[in-house]
């Protein structure tokens, strides 16, 4: 008598209410926020939108809207509320919405010509005000006009010898900044390529002591490149220097007659004028202890 095999189920051994179940389930369908169910956005958009529209524009076709002020505050709210996720606020909305399809839909004319003036006067005096705010900022200079103090701005890397203006020109605060940055990052590349410049002989110092006179390449340093290995390399470090140089030569700049003359002038004109100053607190001072002086003589 022989005993059959009988094979080991390779499910694994689970509690009852966690075993698999034995008939197919129906999937779930996915929630879907109401924003996105297009039982919602077709009605919407379609039936409600769509209608508006339909009632606001003029019944025949080439002639301007019969309430154009409703038409385009409808369009504006549409487009502002398109975002909305909170169920409260879209219903909020779109109660007031279908307030107005409503009154389309009943011929309300007393309500929406209601409506419809006080949107344009609201319009007219949104423009209004938009018109005079532009007025009030075109008639305001945007900035005084810079203008001497009587100082110099001393020459270094990043600008040459130049009169101090007051207030200093946007221009001109733009032009140090971004050289300063130009020269960060050009001391650091400098400092990546000669890294590089020197790992690069080390390693080709390295295969001609290794290789010895047996390759080609190993022979004369220019064999394989007629200017040397490193000719990019000392090409880009070489611009580099020729750069700080000339920054250098811009910091040694001096002041030429003419620009020095103007600086004088501007600094005669700033003595003069607090000088006419002090003048005039001083008799100011003395006018106010005169008037004193002769209040209390006058006093019984």
């Amino acid at each position: 008598m022989t005993l059959r095999y009988r094979p080991i189920p390779l499910r694994p051994i689970l509690p009852p209410y966690l075993s698999f179940p034995t008939h197919l389930r129906i999937p779930r369908t996915p929630s879907v926020p109401f924003y996105r169910d297009p039982k919602h956005i077709v009605p919407t958009k379609w039936s409600l939108y769509r209608s508006l529209l339909q009632f606001s524009k003029s019944s025949e076709p080439g002639y301007p809207a019969e309430y154009p002020e409703i038409r385009n505050e409808i369009k504006r709210l549409w487009r502002k509320h398109k975002s909305l996720t909170s169920i409260p606020r879209v219903q909020q909305f779109l109660n007031g919405q279908y307030d107005i399809l409503s009154a389309f839909q009943s011929d309300e004319s007393t309500k929406l010509n209601e409506l419809e003036s006080r949107l344009k006067n609201k319009r007219v005096l949104r423009d209004l005000c938009k018109s005079r705010d532009t007025a009030g900022q075109a008639s305001q200079p945007d900035s005084k006009p810079p203008r001497l103090t009587g100082g110099y701005l001393r020459p270094t890397l990043f600008n040459p010898p130049l009169p101090r203006l007051k207030p200093q020109p946007i221009g001109l605060s733009m032009m140090i900044h971004n050289r300063l940055r130009k020269r960060e990052r050009r001391m650091e590349k400098r400092r990546v390529y000669a890294s590089l410049r020197a790992d690069l002989k080390l390693e080709v110092a390295f295969w001609r002591a290794t290789e010895g006179d047996d390759t080609d390449w190993s022979r004369r340093k220019d064999e394989r490149s007629h200017f040397g290995w490193d000719k990019l390399l000392r090409e880009e470090i070489g611009l580099m220097d020729k750069r700080f140089i000339k920054e250098n030569m811009r910091s040694d700049m001096i002041y030429d007659s003419n620009m020095m003359r103007r600086v004088e002038r501007a600094k005669t004109r700033k003595l003069v004028w607090w000088k006419g100053k002090k003048e005039e607190a001083k008799s100011a001072k003395r006018d106010k202890g005169m008037e004193q002086c002769n209040l209390t003589s006058n006093r019984p």
